[in-house]
């Protein structure tokens, strides 16, 4: 890691300690070397990046979580200081502004703001995202968004940090191994009578409290959290008609789809292995019906009251188990043999 530089601000010469000291945490490692090609504010397609702590501040990073939204402070070290009026975006068609009106990087004590979401949490580095600042800006600190401590009165009012963060890791885990791309696929937990699950539109590979929604499962009523999954009424379903579900996986795996789609749409043509064997004997499956709908909420409901996984045309995998990592491994398992038999019937061409 590149060696910490320090940092010294001035402040009122009126003032009788005349200067401050800012100790620097850390260096933010991004794709932008050039200011003028990097980003104004944070946006979504922007390619994540990596906070490196000076190993002695690792301790500091204790009981933050994958998928926390934290604000980083840093320095930016290349801004000019002698800048007290400017021209928004550097927009000539744009009146003057004073320095404080705006979010320029030129000012007196060039402190950034970023609100960004922790990827990966290691043991001196952070990967966050969207983190708009050059390659090797200094850090000064980092904080957790105030929202967090509303937050708790949602999801985890009803579900334990335990339970909520084993959503989280199934999430990364299936964003990780392609069986959720972009906002698709949906998780969920039930424990005595409610349910937890992921929120209409969300990412999977870096979830969070606010991505998470409680439901009550008679009522079918959302009681914390945003609006659930269009795929909730499904959940429910499982719920009520098989008793050994406690987690439901629904993911997207692209061999497993690519099979339903080619020839006659037979999934599994040979079944010598062994493995096979056993995984499609618990596989079931379901017609074409609307993603979201009543009608296919309620066909896989009955489904799941004999097969742990079904497998939905033009659509996508549904899994059940007593935990979410038990339904992931099933969805994981179809998924390899699924690419399994792609590669087998290329090759007996």
């Amino acid at each position: 890691m590149d060696k910490m530089p320090g940092a010294r601000v001035e402040s009122s010469p009126n003032k009788e300690d005349n200067s401050m000291n800012i100790k620097i945490i850390g260096l933010a490692r991004t794709s932008y070397l050039d200011p003028a090609e990097c980003p104004r504010q944070g946006r979504g397609d922007m390619p994540a990046c990596t906070i490196e702590l000076d190993p002695v501040y690792a301790p500091g990073l204790h009981r933050l979580r994958q998928g926390q939204e934290v604000i980083v402070l840093t320095w930016m070290h290349l801004a000019r200081r002698d800048i007290y009026r400017l021209r928004p975006g550097n927009d000539p068609a744009r009146p003057l502004h004073g320095v404080f009106c705006t979010r320029s990087p030129h000012r007196p004590n060039p402190i950034g703001l970023h609100q960004v979401r922790i990827l990966e949490i290691h043991d001196c580095r952070l990967v966050v995202h969207p983190l708009e600042v050059v390659d090797k800006t200094p850090v000064v600190d980092i904080k957790p968004v105030m929202q967090e401590a509303f937050l708790e009165t949602g999801a985890e009012k009803y579900f334990s940090s335990a339970e909520i963060q084993s959503l989280v890791l199934a999430g990364k885990r299936g964003w990780e191994r392609g069986l959720f791309s972009g906002i698709n696929g949906n998780l969920s937990l039930m424990r005595q009578g409610l349910v937890l699950i992921t929120r209409s539109g969300c990412f999977k590979g870096a979830l969070g409290t606010e991505d998470l929604s409680v439901m009550d499962l008679e009522s079918g009523r959302t009681i914390a959290g945003e609006q659930p999954s269009i795929e909730s009424g499904m959940h429910l379903e499982i719920y009520k008609g098989q008793e050994k579900a406690r987690a439901v996986a629904h993911t997207h795996p692209v061999s497993l789809l690519a099979l339903s789609r080619a020839g006659d749409g037979t999934l599994f043509q040979g079944q010598d292995l062994f493995e096979a064997r056993a995984a499609l004997r618990g596989l079931g499956r379901v017609e074409a019906l609307e993603p979201g709908s009543k009608d296919l909420a309620r066909a896989v409901g009955e489904v799941a009251r004999k097969y742990a996984c079904i497998f939905m045309d033009r659509h996508g995998l549904t899994c059940l188990a007593d935990d979410i990592a038990g339904a992931m491994n099933k969805s994981e398992e179809l998924e390899s043999l699924a690419g399994l038999e792609i590669k087998t019937r290329m090759l007996e061409r």
